[in-house]
């Protein structure tokens, strides 16, 4: 079986070329970077499997977020989290399972979350970037379906955040 495995620089390297042992010898896996332009070599080729892996390192990043939620402490994974919203000093953390109220300050909150995935639009609002299905001038639509609205003062670094967002997480081909 031949699989080419398309990724960033930085993740190819240490990556065994070979797989040794009996069940896997007729394994070949190529490796090659995604800035390389090997997309046109393809049809060259012949692969059972190709893999193109999303730029950026996911396994820099924490996923594990703590809140403190109906008394207790909870642990939430970051990768659900859609957004987080805050009215009436109360915030709550809207994730793919549902809306969770939680005691905490949006703006502290704010230092807790990875910048490269996560943006304040506006007073009461930060979204997951991953999240995001469409952007139509100021109003940002969630993969919820939920529409949420960047405020004046905070859209030219929203389109910035957002703009380099896509560059490092979504292929350009």
């Amino acid at each position: 079986m031949r699989i080419a495995f398309f990724t960033n620089e930085k993740q190819t390297q240490g990556l065994e070329y070979v797989y040794p042992g009996t069940w896997n010898s007729r394994l070949k896996v190529d490796y090659f970077s995604i800035k390389e332009g090997h997309f046109t070599t393809l049809g060259c080729s012949v692969y059972d499997m190709i893999v193109i892996y999303p730029k950026g390192n996911s396994s820099l990043h924490p996923t594990k977020y703590p809140v403190f939620f109906n008394g207790q402490s909870a642990i939430l994974d970051i990768r659900d989290i859609l957004y987080l919203e805050s009215y009436y000093r109360k915030t709550s953390v809207v994730a793919g399972s549902g809306r969770m109220r939680i005691r905490a300050r949006l703006d502290e909150e704010e230092e807790k979350l990875p910048k490269d995935r996560f943006v304040r639009i506006n007073r009461h609002n930060i979204i997951n970037m991953h999240y995001v299905r469409s952007v139509r001038g100021e109003a940002v639509e969630m993969q919820n379906g939920e529409v949420l609205y960047v405020n004046d003062g905070r859209r030219k670094k929203f389109e910035n955040r957002y703009r380099e967002f896509l560059k490092e997480n979504c292929l350009s081909l």
